[in-house]
């Protein structure tokens, strides 16, 4: 199978499954928003918000570095994986230490102390998500995708569970916990398949390791403050309640980031090899995910922002009526998300995580400074406001540092189309959606925008190659299904 085809059907195969485990997440935060309401939703987002923080100390931005290591030279890959495991085992207690130390200090009441301790658990598993660095290596994601469906399914079940029998929210967290840490350790059963790690400690290796990753764990860090700084500043500056109405908005446009994260996920490691092979080739690489990543975020941001009252009591009920507004605001952070990650993926396949370290660290501190100066007055629409701005800076930081043979020219050339058949969609989903079911008009506005797009010559020849190849690959991946099923029967 050659790259192209590998590509595109370990792409598909991750979106697919990745939607799937999205649609699963959605009804299940649905379950969990309308059982515990403003103020226990409220909690529940702030505990795992809080303790997200410290998955930065157990991660350390090592899962990229190795990534990165193991495209350019497999031969080191089971030293190189073990003694970054060892590396991850003591830096997750030291994480769940200084996670529950912190919250002690913030004196909250007994009951979010307590529901923080069991969040932080789960940072004990955080380690063994190294063991499936192989799989999407040699762009060979089935298994990962599979155990991160099995696992929303298990969360699903146990939430329901929780609401028939009316458990709580202790049971609500301790079911997520155990729900999060399933993919990792079915991973860690199934990895002796592919690699078994080298747990031979070498400390010249580690150094390597932490020198190489520290900058994108600062990056992470800084990105961390910035996602979910706004939900501890609002549960100290306003309380569960705003929390839990920006939460339900938040967790709306936070189910779409997995499409981009999803595509870099193929990409990364191309780009990668590309940096030392060709410089014409990682820059096309570059091109066509930012063309395909810009193509989903506009009509994605446009076609939200208009229906997002309908979205949201359809989805959450009256209750939530107050975040149909934040809803509008936060689906273009999300776009932005969008944009900015292949730049980002770039930025660090070019040994350039320094710059992207800055540009994190400055919009980071924007961040906090903007929830301090809006949150007292405007609450939630303030932090909204702040998510969507500070977004916006760290991309027009980031593209400043570009490598100096990606033009802005080549950018705007790219999306200068599928801005117009946006604009068309929009028109047509602003007066319909009065008129037609939320479906139908959401069914119709799709397929208008992707209409216009390839009659607007939206997509070059070798973009029609490549949906070309995809559907080829997909019919003989759909193909391979049906004859295993066959047989089987």
């Amino acid at each position: 199978m050659n790259t192209v085809n590998k590509i595109l059907e370990n792409t598909s195969f991750l979106l697919a499954g990745k939607a799937g485990t999205k649609l699963i997440s959605l009804i299940t935060v649905i379950y969990i928003a309308r059982y515990l309401g403003n103020s226990g939703y409220g909690k529940y987002t702030f505990v795992f918000a809080f303790v997200s923080f410290f998955t930065l100390i157990s991660e350390m931005g090592i899962h990229n570095i190795l990534v990165r290591e193991i495209s350019r030279s497999q031969e080191i890959a089971r030293k190189l994986l073990g003694n970054a495991i060892l590396i991850s085992i003591i830096l997750s207690f030291i994480a769940l230490i200084l996670a529950v130390i912190t919250i002690n200090i913030m004196k909250y009441p007994v009951e979010t102390e307590k529901l923080v301790f069991i969040a932080a658990i789960g940072l004990l598993f955080g380690s063994l998500s190294n063991y499936g660095i192989m799989y999407e290596v040699n762009l060979n994601m089935k298994y990962p995708v599979l155990f991160g469906l099995l696992s929303r399914i298990f969360l699903l079940i146990s939430v329901m569970i929780v609401v028939i029998y009316n458990l709580g929210l202790v049971w609500m967290v301790i079911f997520t916990v155990v729900s999060d840490a399933l993919p990792n350790v079915l991973m860690m059963i199934l990895s002796k398949n592919i690699i078994l790690p080298e747990f031979k400690y070498d400390i010249n290796l580690c150094k390597f390791i932490l020198r190489e990753s520290l900058p994108l764990a600062m990056a992470t860090l800084f990105i961390a403050i910035y996602y979910r700084i706004d939900v501890v500043m609002l549960s100290l500056l306003k309380g569960d309640v705003d929390v839990g109405i920006y939460g339900a908005a938040y967790r709306l446009t936070e189910a779409f980031t997995f499409i981009p994260a999803t595509f870099m996920v193929s990409i990364f490691p191309l780009m990668s090899r590309y940096h030392k092979e060709s410089t014409d080739k990682l820059i096309f690489s570059y091109l066509k995910s930012f063309k395909f990543l810009f193509i989903i975020a506009l009509p994605l941001a446009i076609g939200i922002t208009l229906i997002s009252d309908k979205i949201v009591i359809l989805v959450y009920g009256n209750q939530f009526e107050n975040s149909v507004q934040l809803l509008q605001i936060l689906i273009w952070s999300t776009a932005i998300v969008f944009i900015n990650y292949p730049l980002a993926q770039l930025l660090i396949s070019t040994n350039k995580q320094n710059i992207f370290a800055t540009s994190t660290a400055i919009c980071a501190i924007l961040n906090v400074v903007l929830n301090l100066i809006l949150i007292p007055d405007y609450s939630y629409t303030g932090a909204s406001i702040a998510t969507v701005v500070t977004q916006l800076i760290n991309s027009l930081i980031i593209l400043h540092y570009r490598p100096k043979e990606l033009l802005l020219s080549q950018l705007l050339h790219e999306i200068r189309i599928p801005f117009f058949a946006a604009i068309f969609m929009a028109i047509f989903t602003f007066y319909s959606k009065y008129y037609f079911d939320l479906v139908f008009v959401i069914m119709i506005s799709i397929i208008l925008y992707f209409v216009l797009l390839y009659s607007l010559g939206g997509l070059d020849y070798e973009e029609k190659e490549i949906f070309l190849t995809l559907k080829i690959s997909l019919q003989k991946y759909i193909s391979r299904i049906f004859l295993k099923s066959t047989k089987k029967s």
